[in-house]
């Protein structure tokens, strides 16, 4: 990293000035690699913010804050620390240009500034509601069980025990117990379904349909009564009625706002010694120093909301594997090659199973909150015999910068993470390293347009970075091998800025699936004599349906299965392997 052309790249930036360097290169408990403090300035306003790019910066992008956010206006995509959430990470391709990168942010920062002070994007405050909503103060999380019937109705709620750390203090213990999550449901099958325990309580859902905006309230400031006591008014007293009664001190409201532009974003609240007052109109909450409110972030857990990011939407067992990623591909693939005969296998994810991946995960409802790569190896030691499995929950970057992971170690490298900037890395590593061995990736495309599986070993032609050019016209970087035309947003998002999905369901995962251990075969039996690209052509009618375009790739492939060698792909400039 270049200071100097970092700064004169800032120099030259007519919207940009006073450019200094810090010293301290920690801000906001993130560590940065460097941190540059300068102004912005967008209609008419000068806002001084700083810039902090990460070591890893070809991953995670650059971070811009606004500096003083606590006195400045509150508008879209700025965080409770004054970080603005500039790029879509979820499918995004990171050039490898620093300075470009820089000047990218640094448009895209005064165009969320210029818009935001003017007012004109405010209404991605709703598109984002459950991100502001769960910044708030005090916040608490309850996992829910939406109704299917749309009206106010009496729910139930439970406080979920927490049980004491070995050596905990007392006080740390009860501070985490008060931020605890809870859960709620209609119906009491869902909490045998989930497995709760614990006494269970009334609580309370409000289905609102409002003419005007509700916006979220201001997150760099304590939720007041008045917010809760609005959403309350406009539910209809002889609603209200009927439940009402059936309370204790302690009160549960989970708000369903259908918005008028037909967002429906969920939202709850917990309030401790609450007292509720009554009007010939409306019910309110008393003001009392009493009153404690905690905002509660809904995660929705019903089976309507899961759904909806799928709906559009003989081998050697002495082979030493290592499986990259264990989501929707990883799950999957990670079940054929145990039940394949692979006894040694090392799987590496970082992440959590959660509630939104269980209807394309191999995984389900027992495995919720655990590691992905830990959950499987759980699995297959409960259901499959005498394997020898591994779990690695950290990240791969990491690992194989500081040794723990040897790529020179297996027989066979399996990369199912679908991103393309972590596989651009791996065969980075794979050529710099002069690592023999094959590498196989696999990925999904949105919806059912298709997937490809690529079978990449460094001695022989071609890499996986030939698989990306530049624009003549633009110098943009894209993908060459994909089926989805560039410059369109493919991505989703139910819960803003921090919830961002590729769309497509386990079907798709498990034809990208069949078509990868048909290669490891070919692979480990030495039946690969070149580095092929695999690309098994979709029908795209969701696609299509969605209003997506479809790449001149799509449109001229003839055959359902297309197999490209790497003569045929291979970049001649291409830096890794050219």
């Amino acid at each position: 990293m270049d200071i100097n052309e970092i700064y004169d790249t800032l120099l030259d930036n007519r919207q940009v000035a006073a450019v200094f360097s810090l010293k301290d290169n920690k801000y906001m408990d993130v560590v940065y690699e460097c941190i540059i403090s300068c102004e912005l300035s967008a209609k008419n306003h000068i806002i001084p913010v700083r810039i902090g790019i990460p070591e890893d910066w070809e991953q995670k992008l650059i971070d811009i804050y606004i500096e003083e956010y606590s006195t400045f206006p509150y508008i879209p995509h700025v965080d409770i620390k004054g970080k603005m959430c500039l790029f879509d990470l979820e499918g995004a391709l990171i050039d490898t240009n620093l300075c470009g990168l820089l000047n990218q942010c640094i448009e895209r920062a005064i165009l969320l500034l210029s818009n935001g002070l003017e007012g004109s994007n405010k209404e991605d405050f709703i598109n984002e509601f459950s991100l502001y909503w769960s910044q708030l103060p005090e916040k608490r999380i309850i996992k829910c069980v939406i109704p299917l019937e749309e009206k106010t109705q009496k729910i139930k709620y439970v406080e979920q025990i927490i049980e004491r750390r070995k050596n905990e203090k007392f006080s740390t213990y009860q501070k985490r117990t008060k931020l605890g999550q809870l859960f709620a449901a209609s119906d009491t099958d869902s909490f045998s379904t989930w497995c709760i325990s614990g006494t269970q309580k009334n609580g309370f859902y409000f289905c609102l349909t409002t003419e005007k905006y509700v916006y979220p309230p201001d997150a760099r400031e304590v939720l007041k009564i008045e917010y809760i006591n609005n959403l309350l008014g406009q539910s209809l007293a002889s609603d209200c009625s009927k439940i009402m009664h059936k309370s204790g001190g302690d009160k549960v409201f989970i708000f369903q706002i259908k918005q008028p532009n037909g967002i429906c974003i969920c939202i709850g609240v917990l309030l401790k010694n609450a007292i509720i007052e009554q009007t010939d109109i409306v019910y309110q909450i008393k003001d009392t120093p009493n009153l404690k409110i905690h905002p509660l972030s809904v995660q929705r857990i019903d089976k309507y909301y899961l759904m909806n990011r799928t709906k559009d939407v003989a081998i050697s067992d002495r082979k030493k594997l290592l499986l990259i990623g264990c989501g929707s591909i990883g799950g999957y693939l990670s079940n054929e090659l145990v039940k394949a005969g692979f006894e040694d296998i090392t799987f590496v994810d970082e992440d959590f199973l959660c509630e939104d991946n269980i209807f394309r995960h191999f995984l389900g409802i027992e495995y919720v909150g655990q590691y992905k790569a830990e959950a499987l190896v759980k699995y297959f030691k409960k259901n499959i015999p005498h394997i020898k499995l591994k779990a690695v929950d950290e990240n791969v970057k990491s690992l194989i910068a500081d040794g723990s992971i040897e790529l020179n170690d297996y027989d066979l490298i399996i990369s199912a993470t679908g991103n393309h900037n972590i596989n651009r890395w791996i065969n980075k590593i794979v050529y710099n390293d002069c690592i023999k061995i094959p590498i196989i990736y696999v990925w999904n495309e949105p919806l059912d347009i298709g997937c490809h599986v690529a079978v990449i070993r460094s001695i022989y032609t071609g890499c996986y970075e030939c698989f990306f050019r530049r624009d003549i016209l633009t110098q943009e970087l894209y993908d060459a091998t994909a089926y989805c035309a560039p410059r369109q947003v493919i991505t989703r998002s139910y819960t803003g800025c921090g919830g961002f999905f590729v769309p497509y369901g386990s079907t798709i995962s498990l034809k990208s699936t069949a078509l990868c251990m048909d290669w490891i075969n070919k692979a480990l039996d030495g039946r690969c004599s070149d580095n092929v690209l695999i690309s098994l052509k979709g029908e795209g009618y969701y696609f299509e349906k969605a209003g997506f375009k479809a790449s001149d790739i799509y449109r001229n492939q003839t055959k359902g299965l297309e197999i490209t060698i790497g003569e045929r792909f291979q970049d001649k400039y291409c830096e890794i392997c050219g």
